[in-house]
């Protein structure tokens, strides 16, 4: 005779067992959990035994629109349809404080997986859910992902992930404002999304979504459609993605979306001006800003998914290499936006520029308070305008870092100024202690510079004192 335990004793080994483990009913009512499932959420069973999941563990007010309530739902009521386990992917899910501790909400990051139980006709009678808390491991990123994230708002980039499957689409705000949504107004579902794309488009975006099921992973996605918003008003997006697959095969698409719809109505406005206008030289200029334009979004969804690709990267160094990447394309890309926002297309004013690149370079570091630039009254045109922006951006990037150890500060000066005989003098100069990264003659910072001080046809020199690191850059101020 089979030898069956008791029920009790079944109890007591499920809450005993070294694993967090939720089990819910039909209803998503809580029924049972693991002692683990309780320390790690710290809650206790009567907190939330008996009660539906998400008014056990409520929104938490402070962080309204970003928690995962949503998607969680999404994804249970998925295993009731489909009868098959859902794996998450990291969801945003803050825990309740005790009111003994003072109350309010802990921040935590977790990746539930959930698993069917089914009875002899094969339908669902309990759903376990198995969450794995990440919460460390996230943060340890989010310095990683700020910069992103400020990279994507200063760029107006829209973030986006999207599930196939279960139809679960998450986002950034941008993305809500893209499609004509108030905040808090979308769906956790990518549904009332699609219904706003243009019936034109809708079916060819369809195709690549289906395609990219297929595909493998890291298969890249473009697709460009048209979003019709309620008050009638048309945009235009372009999105670039990839796809990315689950430990269990399955598809996920990752990827950003930018408003292209100003880019549209120049095409249009430049197609009459260039209809109307029979000045050579005036439609020069409109071409020349154009490609300013164009130069500058491409290189803005470059820095995008360079900072989506390094998110997968775990290795320092090639995370660091990644930054460096960035940081590069960043500065090439701040010149052609100031190219087409100008009068003259051809030339960019240099003090405004590199006052503004500092600024950048400087925003997150310790030393903000202490990077100065003094630079004169210099328009160059865009073939030295560009080699001078990477070399700033190397020379004034390698003192933030290396100038002066943690918890030491001091200035950090960038000059741009006439010398004689036609020449002009950029100098990066700290008071320091020394230049001590990459060597100066095999670093790949450094040969960068070298060779951008080549293409001025000019000359580099660097020396390090008692007083610190000094580097300048002479080169003739016109061919």
């Amino acid at each position: 005779m089979p030898h069956f335990l008791p029920p009790a004793d079944l109890a007591r080994i499920f809450a005993g067992l070294p694993q967090a483990y939720l089990v819910l009913d039909t209803d998503l009512t809580i029924v049972a959990a693991s002692d683990l499932y309780l320390r790690t959420t710290d809650r206790t069973r009567d907190d939330i035994v008996g009660r539906h999941i998400l008014e056990a563990f409520p929104e938490n007010p402070d962080e309204a629109g970003t928690v995962e309530q949503g998607p969680l739902e999404v994804s249970l009521r998925h295993v009731l349809a489909t009868r098959r386990q859902h794996e998450m992917n990291v969801i945003q899910y803050d825990i309740p404080r005790p009111e003994e501790e003072g109350g309010g909400f802990q921040k935590r990051y977790w990746t539930p997986i959930h698993t069917p139980i089914l009875n002899e006709s094969g339908a669902v009678d309990y759903i376990v859910q198995t969450p794995m808390d990440v919460t460390e491991s996230v943060l340890k990123e989010r310095e990683a992902d700020a910069r992103l994230r400020i990279a994507m708002h200063a760029g107006s980039l829209g973030s986006w992930e999207y599930e196939p499957e279960t139809d679960i689409w998450r986002r950034n705000a941008i993305v809500d404002e893209m499609f004509g949504f108030a905040p808090g107004e979308g769906s956790p579902v990518a549904a009332p999304f699609f219904a706003r794309m243009h019936p034109d488009d809708l079916p060819r975006v369809g195709e690549t979504v289906e395609a990219a099921v297929a595909s493998p992973d890291r298969t890249t996605l473009r697709f460009d459609y048209r979003v019709v918003l309620p008050d009638g008003d048309v945009r235009h997006l372009a999105s670039r993605g990839e796809v990315l697959r689950t430990s269990n095969g399955r598809s996920r698409l990752i990827g950003v979306v930018m408003d292209v719809t100003a880019d549209k109505l120049r095409e249009a406005e430049l197609t009459d001006s260039l209809a109307m206008r029979e000045s050579l030289l005036e439609q020069k200029d409109l071409l020349l800003a154009e490609v300013n334009h164009r130069v500058k979004n491409s290189l803005q969804l470059v820095v995008s998914t360079l900072g989506l690709q390094s998110r997968r990267v775990n290795d320092s160094h090639t995370k660091a290499a990644f930054g460096q990447a960035v940081s590069r394309v960043k500065a090439i890309t701040s010149v052609h936006e100031r190219l087409y926002r100008t009068d003259d297309p051809l030339v960019v004013d240099m003090h405004d520029y590199l006052v503004g690149l500092c600024a950048d370079l400087a925003e997150n570091s310790d030393l903000k308070e202490h990077v100065r630039a003094r630079v004169a009254p210099i328009r160059l045109k865009t073939e030295k305008a560009i080699p001078v922006a990477l070399i700033v951006n190397e020379l004034v990037t390698n003192a933030l870092k290396y100038a002066y150890p943690e918890g030491t500060k001091g200035p950090i000066a960038l000059t741009l100024e006439p010398a004689t005989d036609g020449m002009l003098e950029l100098g990066v100069v700290d008071e320091g202690v020394g230049f001590a990264g990459e060597s100066v003659d095999s670093g790949l910072g450094m040969r960068l510079v070298r060779t951008m001080a080549m293409q001025l046809e000019g000359r580099f020199d660097v020396r390090t004192t008692s007083k610190g690191y000094h580097a300048t850059v002479t080169f003739p101020e016109r061919a």
